[in-house]
């Protein structure tokens, strides 16, 4: 069981490096946009779209790494309260009971569009470059996958954790890649 949950956090920490180069791919389409603006009154058609692909994939590629690192933003001022077990407990039934049928409905959404705009060779409608949208719905589902994965990681080790099988992911905080 370690060894896969160890596998889903090396898969949420790959995806949490490929948001940092999406990062920096996003920061020179903006660069560019600029300069093409401003120094060569020649704006292009394509950048708005790769900045709003770009910080689609930031947020969803990152969110199963978040998870990991317990970065995600909690009210938890009432569980801080109860017994670290009971902590577990709490958050081991906010994952099942909220998280997981969240992240299956819109996982599920994420990979039919994703297959129909595929299926279709679909461009964005509201673009003038009008790029073909189905790998950006790709990679959207793809990041939600993983942090599926992440999640259900998470859940296995609250529930570990509320048993007494092992630690607490709630301590953990490894920082930086």
């Amino acid at each position: 069981m370690l060894r896969i949950l160890s596998l889903i956090d090396r898969l949420s920490g790959g995806l949490a490096y490929l948001m940092m180069a999406v990062f920096v791919a996003l920061v020179g389409d903006m660069l560019y946009e600029v300069v093409s603006r401003r120094l060569f009154g020649a704006p292009t058609l394509w950048a708005y779209d790769i900045a709003y692909m770009s910080n689609g994939l930031i947020f969803v590629l990152a969110a199963g790494y978040t998870l990991l690192q317990n970065e995600h933003i909690r009210i938890d001022f009432l569980s801080t309260r109860l017994p670290p077990r009971l902590q577990d407990a709490a958050n081991a039934a906010v994952y099942l009971l909220l998280l997981a049928p969240m992240l299956w409905y819109a996982l599920g959404g994420a990979i039919g569009e994703a297959w129909e705009a595929f299926a279709t060779g679909e461009l964005d409608p509201s673009s003038t470059w009008r790029p073909l949208i189905w790998p950006f719905y790709g990679a959207l589902a793809l990041g939600l996958a993983v942090f599926a994965l992440q999640a259900l990681a998470q859940l296995v080790r609250h529930l570990g954790a509320a048993l007494g099988r092992w630690p607490s992911p709630l301590g953990r905080r490894s920082g930086a890649l």
